[in-house]
């Protein structure tokens, strides 16, 4: 896990500085430091808390813990005051977590002292996003999506590349196949440079409420993929999961309409 989001990150930020030519900006880089900055220290938190996180925890608690990032935002703008949830919009957030609770219930185990740390950690990757969320929207607003997520990208690569290293250096790269590398490859680019871009850019036009709620559709469209590709189950639990998710996206945006 930790090699692979090494090898992911270094790629994706390469993929990015040459397509955005940040490094040429230098200027607007040094206007934009302090947010910059900011967004950075997120991300690369985000990066660290997730790896560790999903070493001591099962991925079905992580979904749950990583679906509370949007409470987290919303309540936060609430408190600051630079944004007013109506009651719609507080309904879809709670929605939207009861939904994902309910699609990956089925995968829940027993509790250990490691699953503890592991929820906590997850919990901790959950408040780094959405710090990450409140951090990202004022630079891509000056700087532009790619260039932003450029940084960031590199941040976190600087930092968890050493954390890595004795990892990467034990690793089997003889024995690694060709379907990994094509994992690696579609993970960096469609995984961290499209998606991590375009959710710089809809934070900066949408807001961090607005966009964060999307989160609540991740562990949806895993179900889905697993169910088509791997062959996995997909009942009416998941069913009534998915839909759930659907209508707290639908709930939050309504009420940002209103």
């Amino acid at each position: 896990m930790l090699s692979f989001t090494a090898l992911r990150l270094v790629v994706a930020s390469t993929i990015l500085i040459v397509v955005s030519n940040v490094l040429r900006d230098r200027a607007a880089l040094r206007s934009a430091i302090l947010p910059l900055g900011n967004a950075a220290l997120a991300q690369t938190a985000f990066q660290l808390l997730l790896i560790a996180g999903l070493q001591r925890t099962t991925a079905g608690s992580s979904a749950i813990l990583l679906a509370t990032a949007p409470l987290m935002v919303a309540g936060w703008l609430a408190i600051v005051r630079r944004q007013a949830l109506l009651p719609v919009q507080i309904a879809g957030l709670l929605l939207g977590l009861v939904g994902v609770w309910v699609l990956v219930s089925g995968a829940e185990g027993g509790r250990t002292s490691s699953r503890w740390l592991g929820d906590a950690l997850a919990l901790g990757a959950a408040a780094a996003w959405a710090w990450y969320g409140l951090a990202v929207g004022g630079p891509v607003s000056r700087l532009g999506a790619l260039k932003v997520t450029a940084v960031t990208m590199l941040a976190a690569a600087l930092v968890v590349i050493p954390v890595a290293l004795p990892e990467l250096v034990q690793l089997g790269w003889r024995t690694v196949s060709w379907p990994a590398w094509a994992g690696l490859l579609y993970g960096a680019t469609l995984g961290m440079v499209v998606s991590m871009s375009l959710w710089g850019r809809s934070v900066s036009r949408l807001g961090p409420t607005e966009t964060m709620v999307y989160l609540y559709l991740e562990p949806v469209s895993a179900v889905v993929i697993a169910a088509i590709l791997l062959g996995e189950s997909f009942g009416a639990v998941q069913l009534m999961g998915a839909l759930l998710t659907f209508s707290a996206v639908w709930l939050v945006h309504r009420g940002s309409a209103a």
